[in-house]
């Protein structure tokens, strides 16, 4: 339909003020033990290939649990080491609960370094040969010298290096020996956090020469945070339990909720039900069962039985979507807690876990795209059925989906350490809450924009993790390879738009899939890096708005880029349609928008068997630089002509939905990929943080007629409403012509000529 219409945007401006429940928590050094081993577990501790230290691959054979070998500790970690680094001690400071808060808010990490006597005849040496560090901001990083300027030890120190390296001496008759390590990581701090702490992995590398025992033994690695001043908190009590359940007439910051829900009148099923899954079973206010044994409130129990499936996802959002959004920021509330515990005889298994365990139980946000962001999770032995306390810390920064968490979910994926869970499982979930330092936070407005809607397909660089994050749709056919079809084949798009971003790529990949890549063939967006043969097309952007493009290919060369170039070219715009033709099986051109085409030639002998079917076709983006999240192209088709299998012929300026031929799992964040139809005439998009904003539409500005933009749509939970999606760092609504405003803002009324937009904080609840 065509739609004539002005629009128009404005913002209302809120000073956000959160001054409740306020408490001094007592003075804290703020230790976090990240490896104790007293308790027969792993604590998430692993070799370097990531595989669990208990994983039956491992233990005994490399580490084993000894009892009564280091003084002070009923029980150490035996690591056994016969060489250099052939049993290193890894961990992933993401997995262990308060870990990442606590090496944020420190400089120094300790650990105890034993050996035991030496019973050999020789001399020898045990030495910590290396200590290794990982993030996104400073890459891999080992120490093996100048280790005085971030280590000391006390202790058993006499055969340490002059600069300080951990080390023993063995003779016959040797004592066993002990000291404690301290690693002051200050001078590193800032390169490691640079680019945020997503991951932070610390590895230790021993080495044993000589007639030295091979039982290197370890205790007590902490992270010592420094004495915390008295803090003030605030708390938001998403969920405590009691019996009266929750209630719009309840605070924000307790048990509220849109509607009264009355738990002991069994109305907890229309606060808490399950999203999607299998496994799930049933959900019941518990009385007799709370963390805090308080008799006036209880838990929700969660019953789930795995033999009807892999996984399970619960949300706050009813058994039905009621659309209650919490609207909480993680600007401000940065932690997020719980207490959980699981029924004795509950469905356990040890998969890469290394011993058995109830399954990772995961807590995450629901996003405004109605994807998962999980972020965190406890990972519970089976051997412990007592309440659990889980404290997750959070970062919006580093994941912007915490600037507004709209749903709480908790779930398990028994894929997860490949474990096979089989048969009934329950556990209690209570005191449900999120906390941070007391502050009056002021945050900017966001800004409105508004943009005309042009059919296509739009791509987004919407994931904001990494700067080579892809986002692409693949082909589901898998024989689409130019070998064995019929000449010439062609592999064509058209692209009705494209920034002007130096650097900025939009690619084709044809992938060969047999042997599969490790990541497998869909689900990963690094497909393209992991197969052993490729053969992509590259467009290179350009801040003049010209563009480079190559056809580049490799064989033979598992994770790494193409490093053959076929054709390397310069074109006035990327905007226009592509042409990769092969002629044969060795040979073809490259055509870009408004030129001719030009030769190349694929110089391998080999290339028949190398570039065979299976095959898939990936076409998609990279931004390739953090100032580039958000930027897009609009593809108005994708032509595939000549190949043995599936003929494909996508105009996307027409299409009503995607279509079967393709498949967008291969996405860093498959939400990034949006159909815009004829029946979409806007865009509506807004900058972040937006922490208790939402949208609202009206005809004109002086009757004060704003209402959400899906009354006018009678609240149709389906395509015909705005869905909006954070993409990079910018909200996007892609505005159907049904929720457009009436002319008197009632619903079926005459189309009105103009259209307001604008963002209300608290949102309209019309």
């Amino acid at each position: 339909m065509k739609i004539a219409q002005n629009i128009k945007s404005t913002v209302t401006l809120w000073r956000v003020m959160i001054l409740a429940s306020v408490a001094a928590p007592a003075l804290s050094h703020g230790q976090v033990v990240i490896g104790g081993w007293q308790n027969n577990t792993g604590d998430g501790w692993t070799d370097s290939s990531d595989v669990s230290i208990t994983n039956a691959a491992n233990m005994p054979a490399k580490y084993e649990f000894e009892t009564g070998v280091v003084s002070g500790y009923t029980q150490s970690l035996g690591i056994h080491e016969t060489g250099f680094g052939n049993a290193r001690l890894k961990i992933n400071l993401t997995g262990v609960s308060g870990a990442l808060a606590a090496f944020t808010n420190g400089t120094k990490m300790q650990f105890t370094f034993s050996c035991p006597p030496d019973s050999g005849a020789g001399a020898g040496y045990m030495q910590l040969v290396q200590f290794q560090y990982n993030s996104p901001g400073s890459g891999f990083q080992q120490v093996t010298s100048g280790w005085t300027n971030s280590f000391s030890a006390t202790g058993s120190t006499n055969n340490n290096s002059a600069t300080g390296q951990p080390v023993f001496f063995f003779s016959p008759g040797s004592s066993a020996r002990s000291q404690v390590v301290t690693w002051d990581y200050s001078q590193v701090k800032s390169n490691i956090m640079s680019a945020g702490i997503s991951y932070l992995q610390l590895t230790f590398v021993f080495q044993t020469g000589g007639g030295a025992p091979t039982n290197v033994l370890m205790n007590n690695v902490v992270l010592l945070g420094p004495p915390a001043p008295p803090t003030a908190t605030t708390n938001i009590i998403v969920d405590d339990f009691v019996s009266a359940g929750v209630s719009s007439s309840n605070p924000a910051n307790y048990d509220y909720y849109s509607s009264a829900q009355v738990y002991s009148s069994g109305q907890i099923t229309n606060v808490w039900g399950n999203w999607f899954g299998g496994a799930f079973s049933s959900v019941l206010w518990d009385s007799a069962t709370d963390a805090s044994n308080n008799p006036a409130s209880g838990s929700m129990r969660v019953d789930l039985n795995w033999s009807n499936g892999s996984q399970f996802v619960m949300w706050d959002q009813g058994t039905a979507n009621n659309f209650f959004a919490l609207n909480i920021s993680g600007l401000q509330f940065t932690n997020f807690q719980c207490d959980v515990k699981f029924a004795p005889g509950s469905a356990s298994s040890a998969g890469t876990f290394g011993q058995p365990m109830f399954g990772h139980l995961r807590f995450g946000d629901r996003t405004s795209g109605y994807g998962q962001d999980w972020f965190g999770a406890v990972d519970i032995a089976a051997t412990n059925t007592g309440w659990v306390h889980v404290s997750i810390p959070l970062n919006a920064i580093a994941d912007p989906n915490l600037t507004n968490i709209l749903g709480l979910i908790i779930g398990i994926d028994s894929g997860f350490y490949s474990l096979t869970l089989s048969g009934a499982s329950t556990f209690w979930v209570d005191n449900i809450k999120f906390s941070g330092p007391v502050a009056v936070v002021s945050n900017p407005p966001p800004v409105l924009s508004l943009q005309k809607a042009t059919p296509g397909l739009r791509v987004f660089a919407g994931s904001t993790v990494n700067t080579y994050d892809r986002e692409e749709l693949a082909t589901v056919d898998t024989s689409q390879s130019w070998i064995g079809g019929t000449y010439p084949v062609t592999y064509s798009f058209k692209l009705l738009s494209a920034p002007s971003l130096q650097g900025w790529q939009t690619h084709m990949f044809l992938i060969p899939t047999s042997p599969a890549p490790s990541g497998g063939i869909y689900n990963n967006e690094y497909i393209d890096y992991q197969a052993a043969n490729s053969l992509w097309l590259q467009i290179n952007g350009s801040s003049n708005g010209t563009c480079t493009a190559n056809v580049s290919w490799k064989t033979n060369l598992p994770n790494a880029n193409p490093n053959q170039v076929a054709v390397n070219i310069t074109n006035s715009t990327p905007v226009g349609t592509w042409k990769v033709t092969f002629n044969n099986a060795n040979s073809g051109t490259l055509t870009a928008p408004g030129a001719s085409p030009v030769a190349f030639t694929i110089n391998d002998p080999t290339v028949s068997t190398d570039f065979a079917n299976p095959l898939v076709a990936i076409f998609g983006i990279q931004p390739q630089s953090t100032a580039y999240y958000g930027s897009y192209v609009d593809y108005a088709s994708i032509n595939i002509s000549g190949v043995a299998g599936s003929a494909t012929s996508d105009d996307f300026t027409t299409a009503s939905s995607l279509g079967a031929n393709w498949d967008i799992t291969d996405s860093a964040y498959a939400n990034s990929i949006v159909l815009v139809t004829a029946d979409n005439p806007y865009w509506v998009s807004w900058t972040l943080p937006d922490f208790g904003f939402g949208l609202g539409v009206a005809p004109n500005l002086t009757t004060g007629q704003w209402m959400l933009p899906e009354f006018y749509n009678n609240y149709n939970d389906g395509n015909n409403v705005p869905i909006t999606r954070q993409e990079g760092t910018k909200r996007w609504s892609l505005i159907p012509a049904a929720t457009l405003p009436t002319v008197d803002a009632t619903q079926g009324g005459v189309l009105s000529p103009n259209a307001y937009y604008r963002l209300f904080n608290p949102p309209l609840v019309n």
